[in-house]
């Protein structure tokens, strides 16, 4: 079977499978991520298709076809992925449940976790109510298992998933069911659809709608679990119960207090919840209501957040302002790529006030060549690595030229960099 219509279909294939793996030959990594960038960012499941959202199925299609036809089985970005892969088929399966603290709730299926940036007062004898010291993380949130868990759940998934499409190989796709199963499924371990004790304040709260950010990872979960749509290992009934959990979730996010609060963030913290409900929705199959919240909602962020000289004045404000103005960069930038999905285009509109997703990332690459022009606060050393999947992108959706140039700037040697969060 051809996998190609045409000569230059075929050439225009071998030349995208070889820049990406001469890419990926010099990555020196500690996760699996910038694969994902050359592997997986836009159609749904048609032509035998991955229904993903956030990634494009285009090209990871192309190259499980590739794989499969034994062209790439001795290639070093396939030998790292399924290195990565084999390393988690000893992993045990983690939940909420692990944890020694029981919530409010007195249920330890309820996640929880402290806010990060909160420490005890020195001025009070028992140090309560805490206080914020912004961009100082308290050792305390170690303490609580549950992000960290989260975390390594959405991050193994995704990796074993993957693997699973790329090679066809079930013993990836059967890792990845058994850690879903612990997380979402399972009765006995399964975490409940709400985060109402995330990121609580000790003395001040017993979770805030902030805590919403410790998941925004969300989306890159349902892009694994949809890779499991073919698996045998993955049944009709697993995918009916964790779309079920979605479901739960997704209501949670928009009707409860804490995600009601998280709806009205004006900065980075609202661009991520809106990429939560998008691509949610589009998961369980709402493609008008995804449209339509982006129109209604997501629109005005921009407005909102965005100035004409491209300033994100809400992320400048903090004591890690280059990180958060990537950051909130990153979620726009994602944030666009499932609008493509409904046919909404996010990269080219301009606010009210003359703000754009363009002038966004326009106005920070100067600092990210040479940080040492930067304005505002950074506390702690800022790190280039997530800039590069941006211009990748901006490349291929505005001028490739202006972005090529800058990707030659920032990074003038072999590419060597950990991109995390970013299929």
């Amino acid at each position: 079977m051809k996998y190609w219509r045409n000569d230059t279909e075929k050439t225009q294939l071998k030349i995208f499978i070889l820049k990406g793996l001469k890419m990926i030959k010099t990555i020196d990594t500690k996760n699996f991520s910038l694969l994902l960038l050359v592997l997986a960012t836009s159609l749904f499941g048609q032509n035998g298709l991955p229904k993903i959202y956030s990634g494009d199925a285009q090209k990871i299609f192309s190259l499980r076809k590739a794989y499969l036809n034994g062209e790439l089985k001795n290639e070093n970005a396939i030998k790292y992925l399924k290195r990565q892969a084999d390393k988690l088929l000893s992993m045990t399966p983690l939940s909420v449940t692990d944890k020694e603290q029981i919530p409010p709730s007195g249920d330890k299926h309820d996640y929880m976790s402290m806010g990060k940036y909160w420490w005890p007062d020195p001025n009070t004898k028992d140090g309560l109510p805490y206080i914020r010291k912004d961009g100082e993380v308290n050792p305390e949130v170690k303490g609580i298992s549950d992000a960290t868990n989260i975390g390594k759940t959405i991050s193994a998934v995704e990796v074993l998933s993957t693997a699973f499409y790329i090679t066809n190989d079930s013993k990836y796709s059967f890792k990845a069911s058994q850690i879903l199963h612990v997380m979402f499924i399972d009765e006995k371990s399964k975490m409940n659809p709400n985060l109402n004790y995330a990121q609580f304040v000790p003395g001040r709260n017993e979770g805030r709608g902030s805590g919403i950010i410790d998941v925004h990872g969300f989306y890159r979960l349902i892009d694994a679990i949809s890779l499991l749509e073919n698996a045998n290992e993955w049944m009709k009934d697993d995918d009916t119960k964790i779309r079920s959990w979605f479901e739960e979730y997704l209501l949670w996010l928009q009707t409860s207090k804490n995600g009601l609060a998280e709806a009205k963030a004006k900065n980075n913290h609202g661009t991520w919840y809106d990429v939560q409900i998008v691509s949610i929705l589009l998961f369980l199959d709402r493609s008008n209501e995804a449209k339509s919240y982006l129109e209604s909602v997501s629109k005005k962020r921009i407005d909102l957040q965005i100035k004409e000289d491209g300033k994100q004045l809400e992320e400048l404000k903090r004591t890690k302002a280059m990180s958060y103005t990537l950051f909130n960069l990153k979620a726009y930038f994602k944030l666009s790529v499932l609008a493509d999905k409904v046919g909404l285009d996010l990269w080219n509109y301009n606010g009210k006030n003359g703000g754009s997703i363009r002038k966004a990332l326009d106005y920070f690459l100067p600092f990210v060549q040479d940080s040492t022009k930067w304005e505002y606060q950074q506390i702690e050393s800022f790190k280039n690595d997530d800039v590069y999947p941006l211009l990748v992108i901006a490349k291929k959706k505005y001028d490739e030229k202006t972005y090529g140039d800058w990707i030659r700037k920032i990074f003038p040697d072999n590419i060597k960099i950990s991109i995390p969060n970013f299929l």
